[in-house]
This record gives C-alpha cells, structure tokens and sequence, in this order.
C-alpha cells in the first residue's frame, strides 16, 4: 500500500505530451501540481509524495512545470513501479546510444551485471571488453553527457549494488 494519498503512477502516459501528461496527472490526482522540467535539470533526492522520476533523478513536480519526455514518468512510491520505470529508460536509453555504441569495439553492454556488486561489476566489464575502464559510481552522482567509447560507468546503490545496466559512454 503506498503511503501517499491519492494516483501516483501513470504508466499509461508513457509516450504522450508533457502538457497532455500534466493535463492527466493534475486531473486524476488533486494534490499534485505536475512540471515539466528539462533533462538535466539538478534535483534534490529526498523522498516526497509530490515528485516524480526521470530516469535516475527525482523531480519535484511542485515548482517545475515542463517534462520533455514523458516516458520519464514515473512514481517512487511503488518499488516495483522504480524498477520497471528503471528498466524502460534503461532500454530507451541504450536504443538512443546505440549508433554511437555501435562505433564502438567490443562488447558495450552489460545487463546480467544488476544487482551484482559493483566492484565485481567493474572486473566483469574490464575483462569482457579491454577498450574500456570501469568506473563505480554511487547512484545520483552527476556526471558529464559527453559519449566515450572507453568509459562505462557503473551505478550502485548504498549497499554497493549495481542499479543500472553498465553501457558503454
């Protein structure tokens, strides 16, 4: 049962508008006042009711009004709902990368790596592919948007699980 009052996830947005998304959410649940925010923009990771998810990054949906993609939508009062949310963009994302992976020697992505620990991810990833250098990163850590063919970068949680497939970038 989720702790916050009222609808907290759309899944069936997934895809549409920004506007049409906001026009939906704010209908079929009053105490939220849904933003559409700009990809990148800095977020703060404490828990509350009234945000949302884009990707790895919380988004207070009070102050901010503008989602550019609104298959970044998701609710963090449902872990089930994080974890497919987490694996939907994770996919998008490595449809979007993959002309620019695909330039890229060897192999370039890593999914049986989740939940594993991210200092074996990090061996895993270097033996499987010697173009590259592992690097393990706590969840959150801002990073740059630039494309490396000889980078992956491993997310991990607190207990130094991995949270993210590894891709190359």
């Amino acid at each position: 049962m989720s702790r916050c009052p009222g609808k907290n996830s759309w899944p069936e947005l997934l895809g549409k508008s920004g506007e049409s998304a906001k026009a939906t959410i704010e209908r079929e649940n009053s105490k939220v006042n849904a933003i559409v925010v700009p990809e990148g923009s800095a977020v703060t990771k404490d828990f509350r009711c009234n945000r949302l998810i884009r990707a790895n990054t919380i988004h207070d949906i009070s102050p901010l009004k503008k989602w550019p993609d609104i298959a970044q939508l998701s609710s963090m009062c449902s872990s089930q709902g994080w974890k497919l949310t987490q694996q939907i963009l994770q996919e998008k994302k490595v449809r979007q990368g993959k002309a620019e992976m695909s330039t890229c020697p060897g192999k370039n992505s890593w999914p049986e790596l989740l939940g594993k620990s991210g200092e074996s991810a990090k061996a895993t990833v270097e033996s499987e592919n010697s173009n590259v250098s592992a690097i393990v990163l706590l969840e959150g850590t801002p990073v740059t948007k630039d494309f490396l063919c000889d980078r992956v970068r491993i997310f991990v949680n607190q207990q130094g699980h991995v949270v993210q497939v590894p891709n190359i970038g």
